[in-house]
């Protein structure tokens, strides 16, 4: 095994943006404001202000604003739920492990059916429950219930004021520029992507590109709901964003369907490829109208009618034309800020709203029969030491729902979980235990700045991951979807 050379460029710290370190620096203030505010409001546990700063950080201003209307959304109906279903059972263990499954279940198929702020929201809805209800079962005192549900409420409200507090004061890039190059990086690769799969060669870099656009369509998908938070006007041409990444995600469709014809066509005419190599090079400029278009593929039209491939061939060819330059005057008119009201689209749904059912379904009765299982088997040994369990069972039940391969993830937060409870303990018997001012304990968690850099670093390096030092600090985050504890 090759070890990386300690040299100055190799540090995250030389690698950081300035962009980055400010990120960086507004995460850490805040995070050190939600400890302060929580330690003057005599909360309970004020790691959890400071938790929740941590996880509602995002580069831009509507991420930060989606992120926190879903947490405090999940957050109010976790915390309803526990007071209910423990207020309620608490006093019988069978009904009460039941109650809890049925609902975590049900937040695990929420969670698994539904994407982005729902998604979220239901997860927290489900392991906030879980947090508040399971180590209820040692408590005497049911009025216990209430403090500690609205402790944990006030908390994650003091961290996400302070978060946005910081967003205000220190503003970063705006996320209708991010999204705007986003879309226009991904017209013109569309072309790209159909100059490589209308090749006749068939190889599996060819498959992984397809599978490649498609995901980065998804993706803005994320960095539409992003701009939709942060400003009016993308509020207000929302649908037409929407339109647009339909259309983008159809010519994808379309780009596909020609490849298939191509490859099993036994006799196109001589002039296909020419004509195509023609057609590209033409879409590409930002100045491609219809009439240039239909000049360049007149050659192809089919002169016999019952040529069924040369005829679905020319209406697919033509189909994609028409979807390619009707996306670039959508563009040019984002570009210049129409209004939606002077532009006639279609309305459609959001894209992505939701997964397959059965899918859903499936990770929420895993989720119930997991948490029965653990429960029934903490009932018969000892049920008065069986809540941790039960609480790491949920909230890695909930976390992990939407994971096709959680194996990978799961062994990442297990040696994650090792490492954290040995710097956990050298932290707390070592050094908590000779620190008695609140400055020297903001001060030791400076070192924040440096994960911050380092996933700001990881996300504008998509091939890039996160080592075990990271995890310790962002145990909180997760990158790969807007989730964390």
């Amino acid at each position: 095994m090759k070890l990386p050379r300690l040299t100055p460029g190799n540090l995250p710290w030389f690698k950081a943006t300035a962009a980055q370190w400010r990120y960086a620096l507004r995460n850490t203030i805040a995070m050190c404001l939600a400890l302060t505010f929580a330690y003057y409001l005599n909360l309970d546990e004020p790691y959890w202000a400071m938790t929740s700063a941590a996880v509602v950080s995002f580069p831009t201003v509507g991420g930060v604003i989606s992120k926190s209307l879903g947490r405090v959304a999940g957050s109010l109906l976790g915390a309803t739920a526990a007071l209910i279903i423990a207020g309620h059972t608490l006093n019988e263990p069978w009904l009460f492990l039941l109650s809890m499954s049925v609902w975590i279940g049900f937040c695990t198929w929420a969670c698994a059916h539904f994407t982005n702020n729902v998604a979220y929201a239901f997860q927290l809805a489900g392991y906030t429950a879980a947090i508040i209800a399971f180590p209820m079962v040692n408590t005497v005192e049911i009025t216990q219930l209430w403090d500690i549900a609205q402790a944990r409420v006030c908390e994650v409200i003091v961290g996400i004021l302070c978060g946005g507090v910081m967003m205000m004061i220190l503003p970063s890039t705006s996320d209708g520029i991010t999204l705007l190059t986003a879309l226009k990086n991904m017209h013109s690769r569309l072309l790209e992507h159909a100059s490589l799969l209308w090749q006749p060669e068939t190889t599996d870099a060819i498959r992984t590109a397809h599978e490649g656009v498609i995901g980065q369509i998804l993706t803005m998908n994320l960095l539409r709901i992003q701009a939709f938070w942060s400003h009016y006007r993308f509020r207000r041409q929302n649908a037409l964003l929407n339109s647009l990444l339909h259309q983008q995600l159809r010519m994808t469709s379309v780009i596909s369907s020609l490849r298939r014809m191509l490859l099993n066509w036994p006799n196109p005419p001589s002039n296909t490829r020419e004509i195509i190599e023609q057609l590209l090079s033409e879409l590409i400029k930002s100045n491609a109208n219809s009439y240039t278009v239909a000049r360049i593929i007149a050659p192809l039209r089919p002169v016999d009618a019952r040529d069924y491939r040369h005829v679905a061939f020319w209406q697919r060819l033509r189909y994609f034309c028409r979807l390619y330059l009707r996306s670039s005057h959508y563009l040019h008119l984002l570009e210049n800020g129409v209004t939606a009201e002077r532009i006639n689209i279609v309305r459609t749904p959001g894209l992505a709203r939701h997964t397959d059912n059965a899918e859903a379904i499936w990770s929420g009765l895993r989720t119930f029969c997991t948490l029965m299982l653990i429960g029934a088997w903490s009932i018969g040994a000892q049920w008065e030491s069986g809540s941790g369990a039960l609480t790491l069972a949920a909230i890695s039940s909930v976390l992990y729902s939407a994971v096709a391969t959680p194996f990978k993830s799961l062994s990442l937060l297990m040696r994650t979980l090792v490492l954290l409870s040995l710097f956990s303990f050298v932290v707390k018997f070592g050094l908590m235990v000779q620190i008695f001012r609140p400055l020297a304990i903001h001060s030791f968690s400076l070192p924040a700045t440096r994960h911050h850099a380092t996933v700001e670093a990881a996300n504008a390096s998509p091939g890039r991951s996160l080592g075990a030092t990271d995890c310790i600090y962002g145990f909180v985050y997760r990158g790969d979807q807007s989730a964390g504890i």
